[in-house]
This record gives C-alpha cells, sequence and structure tokens, in this order.
C-alpha cells in the first residue's frame, strides 16, 4: 500500500491521487451518505490531476481559487437547491480548498 519513498519525493500529484483512492476505499464514513460527496471530491481531484501536469502555480491557483469563489456565490445565492448536488458541490470545493492549503496556507482562509 504505501511506498517507502522519501518524504521528499512526494509531490501534489501523489497526494492527490492518494486523495482520490480515499474516496473509493475508505470504510469511515458511510458509502451511501457520503457518495455524492465522494463523488464531487474525485471530480475535483481528476481535474486538478489533469491540470497540475499543464499549469504553472499562479495560473493553476487563480483558476481554482474563481472556481471555489464561483461556487461560494452559488451557496450564498441559494443557485443550487437540490440537496444532493449541495453534497457533490460541497464535495468537489472542499476537495480544491485541501489541494490549494497544501500551496500555501491562506488559501484556507484568503480566497480572494
Amino acid at each position: 500500500m504505501l511506498n517507502d519513498k522519501k518524504i521528499i519525493q512526494f509531490s501534489i500529484a501523489d497526494i492527490i491521487e492518494r486523495k482520490i483512492q480515499f474516496t473509493i476505499t475508505n470504510s469511515i464514513f458511510d458509502k451511501i451518505e457520503s457518495k455524492k460527496n465522494d463523488e464531487g471530491e474525485r471530480l475535483a481531484y481528476n481535474e486538478m490531476l489533469v491540470d497540475i501536469k499543464i499549469m504553472g502555480e499562479d495560473e493553476f491557483v487563480s483558476k481554482y481559487l474563481e472556481v471555489v469563489k464561483k461556487i461560494g456565490i452559488q451557496f450564498e445565492k441559494e443557485e443550487i437547491s437540490d440537496e444532493k448536488e449541495i453534497e457533490k458541490m460541497s464535495g468537489y470545493n472542499n476537495a480544491i480548498v485541501s489541494i490549494l492549503k497544501l500551496i500555501n496556507p491562506i488559501y484556507e482562509y484568503d480566497l480572494d
């Protein structure tokens, strides 16, 4: 399961891949209850996995800060009302923030 890599050899791609795997295999949370949240997380992680291979840091951060900002506005304006879609978008949003925090912890608090 775990590689014997030196910690310094870990990349954001490795972390994202492990996060994807966790959403698939975890037995901590009820799979039925967390299905939509996990779906949203996997969607975000897969998109970010592609983008980290082609984007520089500034472009990546700008793109995903904008995505988080748009999701926040949608939630504020209650544009998303379906409970399952809310769960999915929450998972999507939280996954993005979890990766942005690895790049710079300020992104947990300051998304402007």
